[in-house]
């Protein structure tokens, strides 16, 4: 549905040789919403002289991807993967020694440039990230989920004096996080506990499932399972002795907020709870505003959003409704193709296949499906204890006014009086103070929280307490 409009300026002023074309090329790709990932061109010469080569993908894949067609002539560069719908082209910088030009895969362009100079760390530093020389105490700790028999490994920070202490469960968001649910060069987790430990406040944070040093399969667990995560993260607080175990809260951040709530609804003693970013609206729901925020964000006229939403909407019921696989996949398959051939180019079947392939094989993972299926209502009315629930006004994910009134009239609904719902304006999804507040724009923006959050955070946990 989107378009990335990237204007490549190059500047051509030699070329290199045929003969140098050998060995190994070196780039680094940005993903739309700014997630970096090392990409290596392996080039070799075949019979005839002719050029062959495979993508290696260090960060996201362990297999190399042959490349199906490559051509070379006079500084310009340009080659195709077809099963993942990758072309690229490029031209020779003698001044910088490197191919400039553009990754395009099913509409989407960005800029790709590829050098000899080996791209060994992507690691950013940002000036929230705490110091490797930390005030506080930092224990590494290891405990099993009893339910499902997987091994988590975390961090428990405090602060060492004055025990016993107030203690937060960090929640991460969808998708595969570490314990400092690190996103485009920002680590979150990392910047909220180290003001929170310094203000008295501990933190339990963790390593998702097959991440770091946890163990289990991610990708056939869903919320449900994360909250079983959760759960035994408390009771292993319960039985520290450097925990307040009547003031052990949750914080969940986006998606996270769905397993908070689960957890808080069936256990009483969870002491408070925070949503950041978090749904307060049915899955299905849910995934349609956040496509017309986005879409909308983007500048897509509304006319045309409406069309496509409406289109998706059908997709997305037999997602949540239909139970039998092979039901599932041949109804969602005729409703992607339906919606690729009016949306997309239909002459491109390569193209289409890969659309209907992809979005539903990401549609369809057990955490996917099981936020697609999620009613926070049924959980929040469950919920007793204090709530903090917060946003960032210029959110196109999880879009601040709708989700949080979800919230709030969930709570209320069963009688929770403790509930504070609070909108930061002028920030994003990540809760830093942005320009354009698209997510392009995450990754260059140096803030990882903005200070008035962490702030306001740790100033209702204390007044708690």
């Amino acid at each position: 549905m989107l378009r990335y409009l990237i204007i490549i300026c190059l500047f051509i002023t030699g070329t290199v040789t045929a003969q140098d074309m050998n060995g190994n090329w070196y780039g680094v790709f940005t993903t739309p919403q700014g997630q970096k990932q090392r990409l290596q061109l392996q080039l070799s010469r075949g019979v005839g002289y002719q050029l062959k080569g495979v993508l290696k993908s260090p960060d996201i894949a362990k297999d190399d991807i042959a490349l199906d067609t490559i051509w070379y002539k006079n500084g310009y560069l340009n080659f195709a993967i077809n099963k993942i719908s990758l072309k690229y082209s490029g031209n020779w910088n003698s001044i910088r020694s490197r191919f400039e030009g553009a990754f395009e895969q099913v509409g989407n362009k960005t800029t790709l440039n590829f050098s000899r100079d080996d791209v060994k760390d992507l690691t950013v530093t940002r000036f929230q990230d705490p110091s490797p020389n930390t005030v506080y105490d930092v224990e590494e700790v290891k405990f099993v989920d009893p339910v499902d028999k997987v091994l988590l490994s975390g961090s428990f920070s405090h602060p060492g004096v004055n025990a016993p202490f107030p203690v937060i469960v960090l929640i991460s968001g969808a998708g595969q996080q570490n314990r400092d649910n690190e996103i485009l060069d920002h680590r979150p987790f990392a910047v909220l506990t180290d003001y929170l430990v310094k203000h008295g406040i501990a933190t339990l944070r963790l390593d998702d499932r097959g991440i770091g040093e946890s163990t289990g399969n991610y990708d056939s667990s869903g919320i449900f399972n994360f909250a079983e995560d959760v759960k035994a993260a408390v009771s292993w607080l319960r039985k520290n002795k450097l925990a307040d175990t009547a003031a052990i809260g949750l914080l969940g951040y986006a998606e996270g907020g769905a397993v908070a709530q689960i957890v808080a609804a069936a256990d009483s003693n969870i002491a408070f709870v925070i949503n950041m970013a978090s749904p307060g609206l049915d899955g299905r729901e849910a995934y349609n505003r956040r496509l017309v925020q986005t879409a909308l964000a983007y500048g897509e006229k509304e006319a045309y959003v409406e069309g496509y939403v409406s289109s998706y909407q059908r997709y997305l019921n037999v997602l949540a409704l239909t139970n039998h696989p092979a039901e599932r996949q041949r109804k969602a398959s005729a409703e992607l193709t339906a919606i690729y051939n009016h949306f997309g180019d239909s002459t491109n079947t390569v193209g289409r296949q890969h659309f209907i392939e992809t979005t539903y094989a990401v549609d369809t993972k057990a955490e996917a499906l099981s936020l697609l299926q999620y009613d926070p209502a049924a959980y929040l009315s469950k919920i007793k204890s204090p709530v903090l629930a917060i946003n960032g006004s210029e959110d196109i994910f999880n879009e601040a006014t709708s989700n949080l009134k979800g919230i709030e009239s969930g709570l209320i609904k069963g009688g929770n009086q403790f509930v504070t719902i609070r909108t930061f304006a002028g920030l994003n999804h990540l809760f830093q103070r942005c320009n354009t507040c698209s997510a392009e724009e995450y990754a260059t923006i140096d803030e990882t929280i903005n200070p008035a959050v962490l702030e306001f955070i740790t100033r209702w946990v204390q007044l708690l307490y």
